[in-house]
């Protein structure tokens, strides 16, 4: 919250006073941010605004918060969803300017009467407008916290803007929905009309808790104490109504404002009271322009003789009153503060006893409690010396209980989820790579059996082929025959391949290749073939390699984010290619190709740009593949922001982002970026990187019905699909280890894969990481 009242007259008449209510959500840390982010960019833009239209530059100023907010969300991957609620008014003469976007409300008090003068952007709201609810229903259904409409969620917001004609003795109340939504309009009116702001507010949180208190409660109020006016001979236009409209309607849909400037003069003269200011101003800076002060002021005036003898005495009376009425309020305040407190901390507990009766039942939920709990804990920490001895060791008490309560419902929803946070010193290895002498980074990886360990070659950023030695270094560099580049790697447990370009010689154009090199060849091919120059020469491009046996797969796209694709399958016989005629199919896909993976069976899984997985048995012919469908049991539950290992009282509580998956649904990962796909025990396995949830997913056939078959030499034409259901087996996370995936291989011999990774910044070091897929549970690493 926050507020801003020029000590400038020309900046007052202009722009006139402004005060703001931002209600954060998204998790405790992300909610204070993207709050924080509103009223500061609001309070700053609304006065640099060249508009003399003060509706106008309202809008401009939320509208930014809006873009900043959203751009710092996509910036950390933490923030993601991040968001708020925000109401502002702007005070200008004889006019209030009222601008929402959220559940919070702004409230006109006139003469004991209330008025609610913004409208709710929320799903109980609209169906009461609708006239599908009743006011009554709203207050107690399920829905009545779901928002439609917030800052920061999207790039783009609608913002609806009110006017309201001021008159001496009116009271604005700028709140969140935790002091709506628990005390009545009446009673709000009520307290508001009954009190000074300063001490209505306090009346009024009071209020609040003792009827729940269950939400940030954040309120101003402001007291008109006199009203702007214009000489007869003003040039300036009287005001109007946002959007041209009459005044009485109180309206205006964003896009649509046509209203000329807006013009105010100071205030009548002979009035020195000062506004009320709110109880805590918004951490973060403010306007520092020396026209501009967060401080209240008093109206600007220009005194008459008379009043200017008036002036004085009048001053004294009002400085011995202040000073009198200050030692009382002093403690009334603090007594107040402490009962607040009090209450903050037995709500706290309340919480997280609530959170430790059901981590093992329904994690989810228990984290939900036990953020709420962090963020009324933080509240009562930011107290500092106002606290008492008794409470801040109930402070801090209650984060050691939170700390260790946390750990344990992550734990619980991990073990649920079959989520395995890493790195874990029992199922993982990592080891830096060096660059050596060759001045590149690794690109992609290849793993190869060579006897009894594993030969490790990586294609570099200099589109150079590289062999890993013993001490993970990129060495023994593989020179392809005719300076041929290579493009892609793979492997089908005993060989590697390599697709190439060739370069034009004399008469033959430049084309494409296929090498085949042992581990133990000394950097020789033991064959190659060219692909056909036909069947690249209406355009179609290698994009994609895959193997799994003696089946090796190139995909040929006509374009970049083509969603056709021509799926060319070499067989190897041995060291060598088996013929030189590939079989060809035709593939028709719903997005662009991403990533390809194979089986022993020719079956093929695609995953396209949309995130969707499809799955299809080589044929030639005309292939369409079909989705993927994901069993509900265990349910692809989101990967947490929190490891149990590493969670520490700093550590922001985290919160399930999106609802687990309850039914049969079509198995879709939309930032997925490549997979691979294996033969565990004889069941299939499909592993899928996930970089939204830093996360590899490890999926499993169902049942029998979805074992491979055995291989075809002769795959028919045309071949059919039926979906295949898969279920999960392990979500390995990291939002370290895993941030930067370059290439995600199967281990030819054993049950474990090999990842490529790099630090999670852009001078972040290589690494290969090395993870046990047996199957296990968090409690495998809880004490690593």
């Amino acid at each position: 919250m926050a507020y801003v009242i020029p000590k400038d007259p020309q900046v007052m008449a202009r722009k006139g006073a402004l005060f703001i209510v931002a209600d954060g959500m998204g998790g405790h840390a992300a909610g204070e941010v993207a709050s924080e982010i509103a009223v500061d960019t609001v309070s700053k833009v609304y006065y640099q605004d060249d508009s003399d239209d003060a509706a106008v530059s309202l809008l401009h100023a939320i509208k930014r918060a809006n873009a900043l907010i959203h751009q710092r969300a996509a910036e950390n991957m933490m923030r993601s969803g991040m968001g708020t609620t925000c109401v502002a008014a702007v005070f200008r003469g004889g006019m209030a300017y009222i601008a929402n976007v959220g559940d919070s409300r702004s409230y006109l008090v006139r003469r004991g009467v209330i008025k609610q003068v913004s409208q709710d952007h929320s799903w109980v709201e609209e169906q009461v407008r609708a006239g599908l609810l009743t006011r009554e229903q709203a207050r107690s259904h399920a829905q009545r916290n779901v928002i439609t409409r917030c800052l920061g969620t999207q790039p783009d917001v609608e913002i609806d803007v009110f006017s309201e004609r001021l008159e001496e003795g009116d009271s604005m109340v700028l709140c969140s929905d935790g002091l709506s939504g628990l005390v009545p309009d009446e009673e709000l009116g009520q307290i508001v009309d009954q009190y000074l702001p300063q001490e209505s507010v306090y009346h009024l949180v009071e209020r609040a808790n003792e009827n729940g208190g269950s939400d940030n409660i954040t309120a101003v109020v402001v007291r008109v104490q006199e009203v702007g006016w214009e000489p007869p001979s003003s040039s300036m236009p009287r005001p109007v109504g946002v959007g041209g409209r009459e005044v009485d309607e109180d309206t205006a849909v964003i896009g649509q404002f046509r209203g000329a400037p807006l013009g105010a003069l100071p205030a009548r003269p002979g009035d020195t009271r000062l506004l009320s200011g709110p109880l805590r101003m918004a951490s973060g800076p403010l306007p520092s322009s020396p026209e501009i002060d967060t401080a209240p002021q008093a109206a600007v005036s220009r005194l008459s003789s008379r009043r200017n003898r008036l002036l004085y005495p009048t001053l004294a009376i009002f400085v011995i009153l202040v000073i009198s009425l200050g030692g009382a309020a002093y403690y009334w305040i603090r007594g107040s503060q402490a009962q607040n407190i009090d209450a903050s901390l037995t709500q706290t507990s309340t919480l997280i006893n609530q959170a430790k009766g059901e981590m093992n039942t329904n994690p989810g939920d228990a984290l939900q409690k036990l953020n709420q709990a962090q963020g009324r804990l933080a509240k009562v920490q930011e107290q500092g010396n106002s606290l008492s001895d008794t409470q801040r060791t109930q402070a801090s008490t209650l984060q050691g209980n939170l700390t260790n309560v946390t750990k344990q419902a992550i734990l619980s929803y991990d073990q649920q989820s079959h989520i395995l946070p890493l790195p874990c010193t029992t199922t993982t290895q990592v080891s830096t790579l060096n660059e050596g002498t060759t001045n590149t980074h690794a690109s992609s990886l290849a793993a190869v059996r060579n006897g009894n360990k594993d030969a490790f070659y990586v294609l570099g950023e200099d589109h150079n082929l590289y062999q890993l030695n013993d001490q993970m270094t990129l060495a023994n560099k593989i020179t392809l025959p005719g300076n041929a580049q290579p493009l892609m790697i793979t492997s089908n447990d005993t060989r590697l391949l390599v697709l190439a370009s060739l370069p034009a010689q004399g008469k033959d154009p430049a084309g494409y290749a296929l090498y085949i090199y042992l581990p133990n060849g000394k950097g020789q091919a033991s064959d190659n073939i060219s692909i056909d120059a036909a069947l690249t020469k209406d355009g179609g491009t290698p994009s994609l390699i895959t193997t799994s046996g003696p089946e090796v797969y190139v995909v040929l796209t006509p374009q970049e984010a083509s969603t056709s694709a021509v799926i060319l399958n070499y067989t190897l016989n041995g060291d060598k290619f088996k013929a030189l005629t590939p079989r060809q199919a035709k593939i028709s896909v719903s997005a662009a190709l991403v990533s390809i993976a194979a089986l022993k069976n020719t079956q093929l899984f695609f995953l396209l740009a949309n995130g969707n997985v499809q799955s299809q048995q080589f044929a030639e012919g005309n292939l369409t593949p079909v989705s993927v469908v994901l069993q509900p049991q265990p349910p692809l539950a989101p990967a947490l922001a929190a490891n149990p290992q590493t969670f520490q009282t700093t550590t922001p509580v985290p919160v399930p982002t999106e609802q687990t998956t309850s039914s049969l649904s079509v198995l879709s990962i939309p930032r997925a970026t490549q997979l691979t796909a294996a033969l565990v025990d004889n069941v299939a396995h499909l592993y899928i990187m996930d970089d939204q949830y830093d996360r590899v997913l490890d999926l499993k056939m169902d049942d029998a019905a979805n074992q491979p078959a055995t291989p075809t030499s002769t795959p028919t034409k045309g071949g059919t699909a039926s979906s295949t259901k898969m279920i999960v087996v392990q979500q390995y996370a990291s939002p370290v280890l895993l941030a930067k995936v370059k290439s995600l291989v199967i281990d030819p011999a054993a049950p474990q894969l090999y990842l490529l990774t790099q630090g999670a910044d852009s001078n972040g070091a290589f690494q290969l990481a090395q993870v046990d897929t047996r199957p296990s549970d968090a409690n495998t690493c809880a004490g690593a």
